[in-house]
């Protein structure tokens, strides 16, 4: 049993030197197709992710994004991602970058009802990589959402005032970050 663990705690040490390890965080912005056509503005991002690299140009990369709402709407909307990075060049310290994944989408307001949702996304990147582990970067990404499950605008009991419980839309949305993260 000893030499199994040792030999398994070998193995993950190897995989993480030659397939390194990356988290951080990540500031940005998103808008919707429908927002855009309308001109209302895009809504900030931050959030955090995590990087495996399979191999020394493809990594699987897991994010948590929180999308900030105007402040009158008291909607909480998060969003989980998956993707795979894919490196266009195979080393040196500013790596282009292509990604591809899918995730899903929560919306959830003060009063109880939530929508939720799933979505498709792809983009391009630039990455600096410093030789102590430090990466910058930029991407940017087009993408669909689609709506699985949301609760109707309800009245208010008492009232004749109505509240919509999401600002999560369906449909097309751009977004754009910076990130910032240390490569083990």
């Amino acid at each position: 049993m000893l030499i199994r663990s040792l030999a398994f705690v070998a193995l993950l040490s190897s995989a993480a030197a030659a397939n390194p390890i990356t988290a951080g965080v990540n500031l940005g912005t998103t808008q919707s197709k429908a927002d855009g056509a309308s001109g209302a503005g895009s809504s900030d991002t931050m959030g955090l992710f995590g990087r495996l690299g399979f191999n020394k140009r493809v990594a699987g990369q897991l994010e948590l994004t929180r999308i900030k709402t105007d402040p009158g709407s008291a909607v909480d909307i998060r969003t989980g991602t998956a993707l795979l990075v894919i490196d266009l060049t195979a080393g040196g310290h500013l790596v282009p970058t292509l990604s591809a994944g899918l995730g899903f989408d929560t919306a959830s307001p003060q009063y109880g009802s939530s929508t939720s949702g799933h979505h498709f996304e792809g983009g391009v990147g630039l990455e600096y990589r410093a030789d102590g582990g430090l990466v910058i970067g930029v991407d940017l990404r087009m993408g669909g959402r689609s709506i699985d499950t949301q609760d109707k605008a309800q009245p208010l009991t008492g009232t004749i005032a109505l509240y919509t419980p999401s600002t999560l839309q369906e449909g097309e949305y751009r977004s754009a970050r910076l990130f910032l993260g240390v490569r083990f």
